[in-house]
């Protein structure tokens, strides 16, 4: 179980915690744990359970819960253990917090396939928990083209562009730098496989309309991105900070 949690980007005071927990032999073990981004927070609360035939304990499922301040408004979401397709906690965190992960799959004939999931809480199943959509890659989102329609200082740089890439695979909201009229702005993106687009935010969590960003053309996007360049050569020959 202490691998588990550590595969599913658990702590390892969570681990420390079910060890002395285990040694008491409770029948059923329940665990808490807070994570904090920013100015988000999610509680997990996991639930382990006894065998009735043996001393062997079983990690069965943990709830996330994004802690808004008001439990009216706060959203929970159960993942569940089996043998695949188990969901990280790291993931949990961005999926309550309203985002959307890439991740890989198995069917149920045991194919791999990638799928963007995002929790739809305007949803339940029969079991009460919120449904989760999923947007394969014959739904044709591309992530990078949607990407490449905006003037992004980051995609210009190709080790910036992989990191801002798998950053919003794991349902991160990343700040970028947008530039536009020789203006330079840090906002906040995120994916929005359903639209096939992102989402961007300003610094306090505000929506920003696409349209006011988006690129006319690509020719466009290329000087933006030359224009960046050599901006940057020129301030480190200066010795400036950009």
């Amino acid at each position: 179980m202490k691998n588990t949690l550590e595969r599913l980007d658990f702590p390892v005071e969570v681990a420390n915690k079910l060890v002395k927990e285990v040694e008491t032999q409770k029948p059923d073990i329940k665990l808490t744990h807070d994570a904090n981004r920013g100015n988000e927070t999610v509680q997990y609360d996991l639930n382990f359970r006894k065998s009735d035939t043996s001393d062997m304990y079983f990690f069965n499922s943990y709830q996330a819960t994004l802690k808004t301040g008001d439990q009216a408004h706060d959203k929970t979401q159960e993942f569940r253990i089996r043998n695949g397709n188990n969901m990280g906690a790291d993931e949990a965190f961005n999926l309550v917090a309203g985002r959307a992960v890439n991740k890989s799959l198995v069917n149920g004939d045991g194919d791999a396939y990638q799928a963007w999931l995002k929790v739809d809480f305007s949803q339940k199943d029969n079991y009460g928990n919120h449904k989760m959509e999923q947007f394969n890659e014959r739904y044709g989102y591309n992530l990078e083209k949607a990407l490449d329609k905006f003037p992004i200082a980051e995609l210009s740089r190709p080790e910036e562009r992989k990191d801002l890439m798998e950053s919003l695979k794991a349902g991160n909201s990343s700040a970028v730098t947008f530039t536009k009229d020789g203006k330079e702005a840090v906002l906040f993106i995120e994916a929005n496989p359903r639209l096939r687009t992102i989402n961007i935010k300003d610094e306090k969590g505000v929506s920003v309309r696409r349209d006011q960003l988006e690129l006319k053309d690509k020719a466009q996007s290329t000087k933006i991105n030359e224009t960046k360049d050599q901006s940057q050569k020129a301030g480190k020959k200066q010795g400036l900070s950009l």
